[in-house]
């Protein structure tokens, strides 16, 4: 008999979530968000299945405070550069 344990295995669904910065947006471009997250700045991507809580993406301006959370790990840049599973308008 063979027994496979699997050990520290995450679903799809938990990677999908991994919690970024909060803080201001500086830049907006046609496809992703620079903000502002002291001490630096995340170039953060959105797409098509980016979830927008709080706001739209067209209703977010720059100055307008928002919690990320990333689709996978950030890439170790400057500014850092993720893309985003979720952006949450924060007041």
């Amino acid at each position: 008999m063979i027994l496979f344990i699997a050990n520290g295995c995450s679903s799809d669904e938990e990677t999908k979530y991994l919690e970024g910065v909060t803080g201001e947006i500086v830049e907006i471009d046609d496809e992703s968000f620079l903000i502002q997250d002291y001490p630096g700045k995340v170039d953060l991507k959105y797409t098509n299945e980016t979830v927008f809580k709080g706001k739209s993406r067209n209703e977010l301006d720059v100055g307008d405070r928002v919690k990320t959370w990333y689709a996978s790990e950030a890439l170790d840049s400057n500014p850092l550069q993720a893309t985003a599973s979720r952006i949450e308008f924060v007041e």
